[in-house]
């Protein structure tokens, strides 16, 4: 069985790769601390630009290392000053002067790190595997261009739900009723396929007397545990990448990419608008239900799921899997 971690009320994680940060805020001079998997975390680039990852608490007095700063390469303590180097060693102790030797007790607990598609990704949940898997990118999601912008929140919902919510289609004309026009309520024709984590769905929503294959398409691939790529039109997609901050709180990024303007500067501007948007409008409707759902996490034995649900069902089949879970478990 799979190490998980999680609380008590309900929600596990699995051991797996997860997005924790964008790239982009993670600078050189100054380390980011952060909550994942509801472990506190410290973020910062080593002396070559290499990210680095550790539990936040300094090994000497608990001190958080977030608030301290990078000094060629190393991440000193805001408390005493003690600096540890990338591979988590204390390399220095002031108050011991600079030849003092520190302990191997004073070293950080690592998580192993990656850097791709405009991301800092981190192996939390349990102990890290010899051979490490790949990330769970989907090939074709949109990578950060002078065509996309990203944003980045925090929900007051639980991951499983949030999760739910990301793969639900036949929400949309009643969850944002203000933006759909009426009567686009049957999800036919709607397909679901699984494939070595990956779920890929398709489905059209349709007015009742129209016929399948009508209305607006929707095309949603989701990788296990949390990334999503979105194909809104031809010409305009999404990437997201969801990860619990703690049992009742989810980190959402998103990075829109289109392709309808290609000009500088107003490429970009296209995106913002049009994430501006989703995160302004829509996406506020999202968070409204996921975190009003009882209960508040989300498992296939929480509510009577209906076949438009399948892609719900596939991604909790995933991390049952990834859990270690037996097919009667709650």
């Amino acid at each position: 069985m799979n190490e998980v971690t999680g609380s008590k009320q309900g929600e596990r994680w699995a051991a797996s790769w997860y997005a924790v940060a964008r790239a982009s805020a993670l600078g050189g001079a100054r380390p980011v601390g952060l909550q994942r998997l509801g472990r506190r975390l410290v973020l910062w680039r080593d002396a070559t630009g290499v990210a680095r990852c550790a539990d936040a608490a300094c090994p000497h007095r608990g001190a958080d290392l977030g608030l301290g700063r990078v000094q060629e390469g190393a991440l000193e303590c805001p408390y005493h000053g003690f600096r540890y180097d990338g591979g988590g060693a204390c390399q220095l102790m002031p108050c011991e002067g600079r030849d003092a030797k520190p302990s191997r007790a004073l070293t950080l607990r690592m998580h192993p790190v990656r850097e791709a598609h405009g991301f800092i990704w981190a192996w939390l949940g349990g102990p890290a595997p010899e051979a490490l898997p790949a990330l769970p990118w989907l090939p074709g999601a949109p990578e950060p261009d002078a065509n996309s912008a990203s944003v980045e929140e925090v929900w007051s919902a639980r991951f499983t739900r949030v999760m739910e919510g990301m793969m639900d289609l036949h929400h949309f004309p009643f969850a944002h009723r203000r933006y759909v026009p009426p009567g686009y309520t049957r999800l036919d024709p709607y397909e679901v396929q699984v494939d070595e984590g990956a779920i890929r769905t398709e489905g059209w929503l349709r007015k009742e007397e129209r016929p399948p294959g009508t209305g607006f398409r929707f095309a949603i691939s989701v990788a296990y545990p949390g990334v999503i790529h979105l194909r809104f039109t031809s010409r305009l997609e999404g990437a997201v990448v969801c990860t619990p901050v703690d049992a009742e709180h989810t980190w959402i990024a998103a990075r829109f990419h289109q392709s309808y303007v290609r000009l500088p500067w107003l490429g970009w501007l296209a995106a913002r608008l049009a994430i501006a948007f989703e995160f302004r409008f829509i996406q506020p409707d999202d968070h409204r239900m996921v975190r009003s759902s009882l209960p508040r996490s989300g498992a296939l034995t929480h509510g009577h799921l209906v076949r438009s649900d399948r892609a719900i069902v596939a991604w909790h089949q995933l991390h049952r899997a990834a859990l270690g879970d037996t097919p009667g478990a709650s």
